[in-house]
């Protein structure tokens, strides 16, 4: 039992992600390989060799379920690795679910007072056997739809009840950390703007539009002809009530296959991207990015705004993204470390030029969507029954956490097209780094 231990251990500290991303990623070339090796190995191999890949995610599987007894057990909770195979539950998520559906308890002292340990337990194992593995290894275009209804259309109530007026579904930026969810979001929006060099007249491209508040803002702030792209119905009619007749543009298409007489090849001059592409997978990811970089002009420049988890991961981290992948967004298989991403654009042939790591920003911003919620308590328990209300209450309040910690946060990412010389040299000169006076003058 102690060898276990230590070889659980040694698995903590190994780079799992890069394991999964590796296979994710290249699971049809592994799957080629496997079928050639099938076929040409000695009888007796071949029976291994079938198996292989599923035995390698099997082994991933019960390694990190072991693990994370393991970790359990020395962050001193009283937990035995023969409760992995026991009926009952007691781990973290265990704790929240019981909340969810009894209401008796409280959400934040669940995840804050520090007596349940992040355990991969039966609600994790099921989502990741059932639904997480299909979606990572396959994630098709009617994946992409069929998550919409669980993602984004929930009801205008419903968001409109955790976003605010604002309604913008991203982080905020806080320049004092006293602002109001309008204030954080408004300046957000105009960081974008000076990120991209937005120019009034320019060709903006919003992909994964969400209910149009960026393309009222550089419409009317900037004076850009804006286009936005979404896949959800609900959030395309709102965003077109909220821009009326300013001439911004709102496109109801998946992006991966709109065609070229709807956009055009290098027709955008700007294109900005926030929070959307974790839905597009790890196994489409660069051919996503290959899209954004065909519609984008060769002097133009992307800004694309992701959400990620940590590479130096803990178990909390994977428990967490399990819920969310199950209950809040539904194949965003693509919430990946920063190293993972920047590679991802390099490969599609764009150049980074700048990245802003802002994740406790997100946990500021998540926090005055709780505060939003829960004083829409009576509303939307009436409305959608005290399930609902008490299982987004958990999403944002455990994401609250760990934006903070660091499990998950935002990069904000300012790119252009390699081998663009004019362009990287007048980007660079403009994000050059503007130091406060009192530290200029030293």
């Amino acid at each position: 039992m102690y060898f276990l231990r230590d070889l659980l251990f040694v698995y903590d500290g190994m780079d799992a992600f890069e394991f999964v991303i590796f296979l994710v990623e290249y699971f049809p070339y592994i799957l080629a390989i496997n079928l050639i090796l099938l076929f040409t190995v000695r009888p007796s191999l071949r029976v291994p060799t079938l198996f292989a890949f599923p035995l390698a995610l099997g082994g991933v599987t019960l390694f990190t379920i072991l693990g994370s007894f393991a970790a359990a057990q020395r962050n001193g909770f009283d937990v035995n690795f023969m409760d992995v195979f026991s009926s009952k539950s007691i781990g973290l998520r265990a704790a929240l679910e019981d909340y969810i559906a009894t209401g008796q308890g409280d959400a934040v002292d669940i995840l804050e007072g520090g007596k349940h340990a992040p355990l991969f337990e039966k609600h994790a194992i099921k989502y990741l056997l059932n639904d997480l593995y299909s979606h990572s290894l396959l994630h098709t275009n009617d994946h992409n739809s069929g998550n919409i209804a669980v993602g984004y259309n929930k009801g205008d109530d419903w968001f409109e009840a955790t976003l605010s007026t604002p309604m913008i579904y991203t982080s905020g930026i806080y320049k004092n950390g006293d602002e109001t969810l309008e204030q954080a979001q408004a300046y957000k929006l105009d960081y974008v703007a000076h990120a991209l060099d937005l120019q009034k007249g320019e060709k903006l491209l919003d992909i994964g539009c969400g209910w149009g508040s960026l393309l009222k803002h550089m419409t009317e702030k900037y004076g850009a002809v804006c286009t936005g792209i979404t896949l959800s119905k609900d959030q395309k009619a709102y965003g077109e009530r909220m821009n009326g007749d300013n001439g911004a543009k709102i496109v109801l298409h998946d992006f991966m296959t709109v065609p070229e007489t709807i956009m055009p090849l290098r027709s955008f001059d700007k294109i900005s991207s926030l929070e959307m592409a974790e839905h597009v997978g790890i196994k489409r990811y660069n051919a996503f990015l290959r899209k954004v970089h065909s519609l984008l002009k060769d002097d133009g420049t992307l800004y694309f705004q992701v959400a990620g988890l940590r590479r130096q991961w803990q178990y909390e981290d994977l428990v967490w993204g399990l819920f969310m992948g199950e209950h809040v967004f539904p194949g965003a298989d693509a919430s990946c470390p920063i190293g993972w991403v920047a590679t991802q654009l390099e490969r599609s042939g764009f150049e980074v030029q700048r990245v802003h790591n802002l994740g406790s920003h997100y946990s500021r911003t998540l926090f005055q969507w709780l505060e939003s919620w829960q004083a829409h308590k009576e509303q939307m328990t009436k409305a959608y029954g005290g399930e609902a209300y008490r299982r987004w209450e958990v999403f944002l309040a455990w994401s609250v956490r760990v934006a903070r910690q660091g499990s998950s946060t935002v990069f904000m990412i300012t790119a252009t097209k390699g081998g663009q010389e004019g362009t990287r040299v007048e980007k660079q000169r403009h994000l050059a780094p503007d130091l406060p006076k009192s530290h200029s003058e030293l």
